[in-house]
């Protein structure tokens, strides 16, 4: 029993680990960083006037340097866990795996403040534009779901 408890922690530690690295900072295929991706995104979807652009480019830049040190503990708790698994440390995959739950949960709070700031700064057209992508995405996504399943 103790075996499979440690077998099943293992396993949700490297599914975590998988999940959440799509939070992680990452460089795109050309070397390039993600990096003013949003704010880009934004602009051209929501027609964004300059000071709209400006703002959002600020909101995001802000909340990429708070997310900084955040990222940085995120890799080092990562390597931690990769350790533990390597050594069977059941206990430590435990911690470890929660405190990478918490870094990626104030990740993810701190990419959602962000578009939550710039969705204040939207006109109600552009809101509406917004949720119309938003709704499309999730469209994509189930679609995508559901090709998998079967």
């Amino acid at each position: 029993m103790k075996s499979l408890r440690n077998n099943f922690a293992a396993w949700t530690a490297i599914a975590v680990l998988g999940a959440s690295s799509l939070f992680a900072a990452e460089t795109s295929a050309a070397g390039g960083h993600r990096h003013g991706r949003q704010a880009a995104f934004l602009s051209s979807h929501l027609n964004l006037t300059p000071a709209q652009q400006a703002q959002a480019k600020s909101i995001f830049h802000s909340a990429r340097e708070s997310a900084q040190p955040i990222r940085q503990q995120l890799r080092q708790t990562r390597q931690s866990l990769r350790a533990a698994i390597q050594a069977n440390n059941a206990a430590e995959i435990q911690q470890l795996a929660s405190a990478e739950g918490s870094e990626v949960g104030q990740l993810t709070a701190i990419r959602s403040t962000a578009f939550a700031k710039v969705y204040q700064t939207l006109t109600p057209d552009q809101q509406q534009k917004m949720a119309a992508l938003q709704q499309a995405r999730k469209a994509r996504r189930h679609a995508s779901q559901a090709g998998a399943e079967n």
